[in-house]
Order: C-alpha cells, then sequence, then structure tokens
C-alpha cells in the first residue's frame, strides 16, 4: 500500500458510509486499510481499520480510494469475544475502567487464544467467543476473563448452555499453553516465569505405627454414619470479629468467628493425621444427610456432609466453611469422627435486606463471592510497663492523645511507603467497608499504607482515611485509593495511638475556640502542645495496655504535659 499510495494526491471524492477507502494513519505512518462508518462532518469521517479493529476519526485528505484488487483480501484482524463473562452492575454496556484494564493488558501483547465454537456452522459475521490468556506484571500466564472478575469488573456468566459448557477449556488445552510458555516468553520479554499449577502428589512413608492407627479409623469409617452434626455455637457477644467462609446461591452468608480460628485450625490438624494413609473406598451406599470427610482440591480433608445423591457424583456441604460443591464419590470417606464437635461456621443472613428483581439475586452473590478477603494490619509489639523507650510523635489526635512511631522498631524495620509502585488502573472497588486497609495517594504523590474510616460524601464520593504508618486523617475521592497488595500485610503498622497520663482539660480555660471533635480541650492547648513534642525525638514509658494504652511522655526528663500545666491550659490529673 506504501508503493501505491505513497505518491498518490487527495481527489474530490464524494465519501459516503459503508465505503471501502485507503487510510493513511498519522501516528504511525502508514496507509491501511478502512471501511467508513460515519460521516462526521463535510471534512472528517469516522473509519473502520479492520485489518486492526480500530477506529479512528480522520481528515478525508487521507483517504484514497481503495484498489479493486485489495478489497478481494479478506480482513486480517479477527472480531473476538470473552466467553462466559458479562459487565457488572446489571448493564449490557462495559465500563470504561474494564475497558481500559483489558487495553492496558492486551495491546500489543502476544497473547494465546482459544476459540471456544462447538460446531463448524459458526456465523463469521458474528464475534467468534474465545478465551484469552496473556501475561501479568508478575510473568505468570492468566486468563484474562478470571483476572476481569477477580478485579470485580465483571461477572462469571453462569447461565451459559451446554454447548458453552461443552467447549470450556479442558486440561489438554492447557497442558498445551504450559508447554508453549517458553514461546510466549521469547516473544514477550526474556523474563523467565512460571505459572500456578497444582503439585503432584508426593509419595509419603508411613511408618508400622501410622498404619495400625489408620486400620483402627477405617473400621470405625462403615459404622453408624447416620449421625448428624450439632449446630453451631453462637458467640456470647452480640458484636464479634468474623471471617466470611462462603456466601451460599440462596443469599446465606457463612461465617467463622475469629475466636474459633485457634481451635479450627487444632481440628485441621488432628483429621490431617488422622486421616491421611486412608487407600480407595469399597462400593458405598451412600445416604442424604451422612457424615464423611472429603478430600477437598488442596488435598486437604475436611468435614462434609452429603445433601444430594447424583449418581457417581454427590453434592457434598463443607460444613465447618458452608460452601456446596460436587464430588466424585472416591475423594469421600463416611464417619462419625468429629461429629460431636458442633461446625464452626455460623449461616447467617443480611438484617432487615431483601434482594431485588423479585429475589434473584446472583449478580449480588457473585459480586459478594469475588470481594476480596483482606487481613487486617498487625499492631507492633510494644515494651513491656515498666520500659522506658525513644519515640516520635507523628499525629495529635488532642493534647491527651497522640500517635507516635517507636523509633528502635522503625530502624529495625524501614519504612514501608511504596512511592516506587504503579498501581494502574486497580481502583477500590464499589464495596467498601470500615477499616478496610487500602493505598492512598497523599498529596506528595507517593503511596501510603491506610485504612478506612467511614464515607463523608457520597456525590463525589469522598471517603475518611487514616494513614497507620503515621496516624493522620485525611479525606481523600476514591480515586486516590487502590487496593493494597497482601504482602504489604505482613509488616505491622509503625504508628500507635495513645493515652498520655497525668493531665486533663483545665477547668478555667478561658479560650473560647474547641476542638470540633474533642470540645474539652481548646485550640490553643492543641497548638501548645504540638509545639513542644513536633519533630523531638521524646521517651515514653509505657504504663498500662489495657483498656487502652496509656503512656507518660517526656522531653529529657521532663513530662511533656507540664508546660501545658505552667500556660494554665490544662490541670493535673491525680
Amino acid at each position: 500500500m506504501a508503493i501505491i499510495y505513497e505518491e498518490s494526491q487527495p481527489r474530490s471524492v464524494k465519501w459516503e458510509s459503508s465505503m471501502h477507502c485507503a487510510v493513511y494513519v498519522w501516528d504511525l505512518k502508514q496507509w491501511q486499510r478502512g471501511q467508513i462508518s460515519r460521516i462526521v462532518s463535510e471534512t472528517s469521517v469516522k473509519v473502520l481499520l479492520y485489518d486492526f479493529g480500530a477506529e479512528k476519526t480522520v481528515d478525508i485528505s487521507c483517504l484514497r480510494t481503495l484498489e479493486e484488487d485489495m478489497k478481494i483480501i479478506r480482513t486480517l484482524a479477527v472480531e473476538c469475544s470473552l466467553v462466559d463473562i458479562r459487565p457488572t452492575g446489571g448493564s449490557t454496556q462495559w465500563t470504561a475502567t474494564a475497558c481500559e484494564y483489558l487495553s492496558y493488558y492486551l495491546m500489543g501483547a502476544q497473547v494465546k487464544i482459544i476459540i471456544q465454537v462447538c460446531n463448524q456452522n459458526h456465523d463469521v459475521a458474528c464475534a467468534l467467543p474465545v478465551k484469552i490468556f496473556c501475561k501479568d506484571e508478575t510473568g505468570q500466564l492468566i486468563d484474562i476473563s478470571e483476572h476481569l472478575i477477580k478485579k470485580g469488573l465483571a461477572l462469571r456468566n453462569k447461565r451459559t448452555v451446554e454447548a458453552d459448557v461443552a467447549c470450556s477449556v479442558s486440561k489438554e488445552h492447557l497442558e498445551h499453553l504450559e508447554q508453549e510458555n517458553t514461546e510466549l516468553d521469547r516473544c514477550n520479554s526474556e523474563t523467565a516465569c512460571a505459572r500456578n499449577s497444582a503439585a503432584p502428589e508426593e509419595n509419603v512413608t508411613v511408618s508400622e505405627s501410622e498404619q495400625t492407627s489408620c486400620k483402627i479409623y477405617k473400621s470405625v469409617l462403615h459404622s453408624g454414619t447416620n449421625e448428624t452434626y450439632k449446630s453451631p455455637i453462637m458467640p456470647e457477644v452480640k458484636i464479634f470479629q468474623a471471617v466470611v467462609s462462603c456466601v451460599g446461591c440462596d443469599g446465606t452468608i457463612y461465617i467463622i468467628p475469629k475466636s474459633l480460628e485457634m481451635a479450627f485450625e487444632k481440628l485441621m490438624t488432628e483429621i490431617q493425621n488422622n486421616f491421611r494413609c486412608l487407600g480407595l473406598l469399597e462400593p458405598y451406599c451412600w445416604k442424604k444427610g451422612e457424615a464423611c470427610v472429603v478430600r477437598g482440591s488442596d488435598t486437604r480433608w475436611y468435614r462434609g456432609k452429603v445433601v444430594e445423591l447424583s449418581g457417581d457424583t454427590l453434592e457434598v456441604q463443607y460444613i465447618d466453611h458452608g460452601c456446596t460443591e460436587r464430588i466424585p464419590q472416591c475423594h469421600l470417606y463416611p464417619t462419625t469422627l468429629y461429629t460431636d464437635i458442633p461446625p464452626f461456621c455460623i449461616p447467617c443472613q443480611l438484617y432487615k435486606t431483601v434482594p431485588v428483581s423479585n429475589g434473584r439475586f446472583a449478580d449480588v452473590l457473585e459480586l459478594l463471592e469475588d470481594l476480596p478477603v483482606l487481613p487486617s494490619y498487625m499492631l507492633p509489639s510494644l515494651p513491656i510497663s515498666g520500659e522506658t523507650f525513644p519515640v516520635r510523635v507523628t499525629h495529635l489526635v488532642s493534647p491527651k492523645e497522640v500517635c507516635f512511631v517507636n523509633i528502635s522498631y522503625m530502624l529495625q524495620t524501614g519504612n514501608v511507603a511504596v512511592p516506587s509502585l504503579y498501581f494502574g488502573v486497580v481502583y477500590v472497588g464499589f464495596f467498601i467497608f470500615t477499616g478496610m486497609p487500602c493505598l492512598v495517594e497523599y498529596q506528595d504523590g507517593l503511596w501510603y499504607r491506610a485504612k478506612l474510616l467511614s464515607i463523608e460524601e457520597s456525590d463525589p464520593v469522598n471517603i475518611l482515611v487514616q494513614f497507620v504508618d503515621y496516624g493522620s486523617f485525611l479525606v481523600v475521592q476514591r480515586s486516590r485509593l487502590r487496593h493494597i497488595p497482601t504482602y504489604l500485610l505482613k509488616y505491622p503498622v509503625q504508628a500507635v495511638q495513645v493515652l498520655l497520663a497525668g493531665f486533663k482539660p483545665a477547668l478555667y480555660d478561658k479560650n473560647v475556640k474547641r476542638i470540633p471533635y474533642s470540645p474539652e480541650w481548646s485550640m490553643e492547648a492543641l497548638w501548645a502542645m504540638m509545639e513542644h513534642v513536633e519533630g523531638k525525638q521524646l521517651s515514653a514509658y509505657v504504663l498500662a495496655v489495657s483498656p487502652k494504652i496509656t503512656i507518660s511522655l517526656y522531653d529529657d526528663e521532663n513530662l511533656v504535659h507540664m508546660k501545658l500545666i505552667e500556660m494554665g491550659l490544662a490541670d493535673l490529673d491525680e
């Protein structure tokens, strides 16, 4: 095309929609085939570059009449669509964020495509249903559809017909992809990577004593398995911390109280020790409601209960997690062991909340299932009561309540701010909750660890956050929030919020201007305390750690609050 059109000049042509043409693309300095999709004005048109799939608005001076022998060459670009996913929010249109995210990963990348068409009579005029595998930032091969679902930008389309399911990616395809992974490396970059794959089972050498204990358990397995599990134990307090283990298809939310986590792990360890050398189960007549142990996809054993009989596979509920799966019979064993221990998960439903759309809430459930479950920040360890250690005050809530960092601890761990990481378009999604860990862009353009406290405004959305390594607060727009990588949660927070002992607000403080959220203190007292502690290395002496951490704060050998008392801004508290 360059040879034919390089020296050509614009001609007076009445351009119309659907006309084929040659288009000069200034960005690439290249001639390409195109088809006019819309007349924008007398001097510009919108053109589909059908050998690349892009659509551009160009000046008519960049158009030439396409040679007839070039029209007979078939379109080089193939229109594709990702199967089994759909837009979020009940819309049929994809959001701009989802499109930007796809463009970020796919534009210019070497990808692997698996066509998902079952018959040879597929209408070529329709987009070709495909699965696309590409490399992420770490070099791992990912299914881009699954990646969109994990990021909350798409929902899994569970209403596919059987023919679509039959065309899903087989293990052979995935193995083939893994074999060609090195070729993809050579095309894209020289960085080597490996796909996450299930590790092969290791041959375990079993001692004679272990074999004997296993025989004892095998004899127990086939006796009296009609016993059902007890009801879960409800916590004694109304407000407690819990981990959501599963969201059922009927809207039931299963939670495991944090107070039971250690007992649950102890039981799981015992189950693994007792059932690790089981062989294949002889033909067995299962009953609905029967207790069993299930070998999960992670090769660990879990307590279960048969909820439905269906041929070679059984529908089994993991009673300590709440989730239900169809399991081949070869992965189950009937047993009455541990049925006297109540399930650790508690089924719940949202209070005074009903689903919209006449009870059809599949979209909501899928969003809940795909919510990332992040652990909370870890608190730093403090010296025991009676010890003195160096600190620096990083934030004042009031003269009585401050945030400090342990200087000794900072020298050991360093700063965990993340100024060098680029987080692309991985925005914090629609679902946010109090205490949620995140990253926030500060005014210096760097990213810092924080937690969400509350939504201050809804239009536009402004969120109050606290920087966990400094203690300071800030109201930011949602666009300045990002999901936090899990590896940044392994570092304890550096800022500790404490109460200062030995003083209280002055009874006769005549300063009218008060702290809005702590009116017992005057603004004058706050500024005075800030002046005495800001930028200094101080010493802290732990007095109590419960119910709140209480310390005495010293500047050299003098209590810092004595200066407030001398100024009449505070009184001694005996």
